[in-house]
């Protein structure tokens, strides 16, 4: 199966294995400029560990309900956390709640997914929030964060993902 990433064969081979359940990971962190595919690969590897209809082991199929939702950000089971209309940064009383969120067991997939865009964008007390998380992750929760360079986060969010 095609990912349609180019230019990152590397990491889609990796996160291929990571979805077949060989050490799946409860953090991801995508660093790159904007414009170089983050999200999509964070989107596509949601698929590949919710995808009903696999056409083999680690891989998604593009088709079916979940994968579809996952595209278009819409599925039950996927949280996405951007800063709210009106703040240049997600707050931490937007983490508390995704926090809460991610308490819950899966609603219809097998994991639960965190997409976290650009969470360089995070205050300072958002990113010490969401550590407890990072550091006691739920069972059946994944995180995927996005950012646009290392050095733009804390130095432990990096470290446990």
């Amino acid at each position: 199966m095609d990912w349609k990433i180019h230019g990152h064969d590397w990491a889609v081979q990796m996160l291929s294995k990571h979805a077949s359940g060989h050490n799946l990971r409860h953090a991801y962190l995508f660093i790159g400029p904007q414009g170089v595919g983050r999200r999509t690969l964070a989107l596509r590897f949601a698929q590949a560990l919710n995808c009903t209809a696999p056409p083999e082991v680690g891989q998604f199929c593009d088709e079916c309900r979940p994968c579809l939702q996952i595209r278009a950000m819409q599925h039950p089971d996927l949280s996405l956390l951007v800063p709210e209309e009106g703040h240049k940064d997600v707050l931490i009383d937007q983490i508390r709640s995704l926090q809460h969120t991610l308490a819950l067991a899966p609603y219809s997939a097998a994991y639960r997914i965190a997409l976290l865009l650009d969470f360089q964008r995070t205050t300072k007390q958002g990113m010490n929030a969401l550590l407890k998380t990072l550091e006691e992750p739920q069972d059946k929760v994944v995180l995927l964060l996005t950012a646009n360079a290392l050095e733009s986060l804390l130095p432990t969010i990096v470290s446990r993902c």
